[in-house]
């Protein structure tokens, strides 16, 4: 049996970002994730969202906002990962905090 899980809290470094597949048969959101750890390093994270949660995170996330994704990893033949994500959360805005 395989199984993969990511689990990342961490703020939205740009607003989501609504997208279609080049043969425009699919529609997506991306956006990226910064994990602090909690000392100087932040390590950003690609994420792409599908679906009806993905028109939900492209309507209200936005830039600085605390996010919890749930998903998984996805490497393309360049070696370049992403994470897709099947559950997100939204945190606090920053003027919330």
């Amino acid at each position: 049996m395989n199984y993969q899980k990511l689990i990342l809290v961490g703020n939205a470094t740009n607003d989501a970002e609504r997208k279609t597949s080049k043969s425009k048969e699919v529609s997506y959101t991306t956006f990226s994730v910064g994990v602090s750890d909690g000392k100087e390093k932040t390590t950003y994270f690609p994420v792409t969202v599908f679906g009806k949660l993905g028109e939900s995170v492209a309507e209200y996330l936005k830039k600085g906002r605390q996010v919890l994704v749930e998903g998984r990893i996805q490497v393309d033949d360049n070696g370049r990962f992403n994470v897709i994500a099947d559950r997100v959360t939204f945190g606090p805005s920053p003027a919330e905090k």
